[in-house]
């Protein structure tokens, strides 16, 4: 029997990006069954006035309660996820609002979730929670902003993203490196989520959530793994202005010292440390520079 797949994302605006989020998973090999939009604070999104549904899967839009200050992005995928269990779904795809599934990405997650399809014997087995990982690949703006972009050929024009390896459809690599985590596309169980039991609504704003929810994967005997084959592709967003970037950056490092017990080591908060946006005082803590 086939399992019941869930596409979950969230956004404030961005509009374009999730219609053309919409366009990938409609020309897929394999069709979600149910795409979960959680609304923070976007009235045209809640109101229902963007065309995202379809006859081919069911489109169910949530609002998460929301700060414009800083975005709930934790929440809101706890509520995308939540949604969606008490749907019925066992395959749970988290998709940036910004990202379009390749052609053939929802079915290759739903065998590695599942331990179904091609591939099935290179499946690792993990002796806890799994986060399935696809590659992610960067689009550069569309030539046409009107056409959008020619999904056939999305991989002849995307960038690799740093530190993903090259698989080919139907390889596996298990990656404990929890703290290079991007949470831009990742599939997991239903019973894998509650086990782990969703992200940290501690933080507010997008940094760090993603990077926690994966160590709490880690700590819970788990394991991130990367699925060959299951590419998404990253469109352009806006820049977050530097000042709100460096606020979140703060928050977030206090929120992980408070959960944790120490500095979070990871790649963005050493980014703007070397940048000389912020640096550590003298008991190691993260602080304003």
């Amino acid at each position: 029997m086939t399992p019941t797949l869930a596409v979950l994302t969230m956004t404030r605006g961005n509009h374009e990006q999730l219609l053309g989020q919409v366009d990938g998973i409609s020309v897929g090999s394999r069709p979600t069954d149910l795409h979960v939009v959680v609304s923070m604070g976007d009235r045209d999104l809640t109101r229902n006035r963007l065309p995202l549904g379809t006859d081919r899967w069911r489109t169910i839009v949530r609002p998460v309660q929301t700060d414009r200050r800083a975005l709930p992005y934790a929440a809101a995928r706890n509520l995308a996820a939540r949604t969606a269990i008490e749907e019925g779904a066992e395959v749970l795809v988290f998709l940036s609002a910004s990202a379009i599934p390749g052609g053939r990405t929802l079915q290759r997650y739903a065998d590695a979730v599942t331990g179904s399809g091609a591939g099935a014997g290179e499946r690792p087995d993990v002796d806890g929670p799994a986060m399935w990982c696809g590659p992610v690949l960067e689009l550069p703006p569309p030539e046409n902003p009107v056409v959008g972009y020619p999904f056939g050929q999305l991989r002849d024009v995307a960038v690799p993203t740093p530190g993903v390896p090259a698989l080919t459809p139907g390889q596996f690599e298990v990656d404990r490196r929890w703290e290079l985590c991007s949470g831009c596309s990742f599939a997991m169980s239903a019973q894998d989520w509650e086990t782990v039991g969703g992200y940290s609504t501690d933080y507010v704003g997008h940094g760090l959530e993603d990077v926690d929810f994966a160590r709490a994967v880690h700590e819970a005997g788990g394991a991130r793994v990367w699925v060959g084959g299951a590419t998404a592709y990253q469109q352009l967003v806006p820049d977050v202005p530097l000042a709100d970037e460096v606020r979140v950056a703060l928050r977030h490092a206090a929120v992980w010292r408070e959960r944790w017990g120490a500095e979070p080591d990871v790649p963005w908060l050493q980014r703007l440390q070397g940048q000389g946006h912020v640096r550590r005082d003298p008991s190691g803590r993260f602080t304003a520079a």
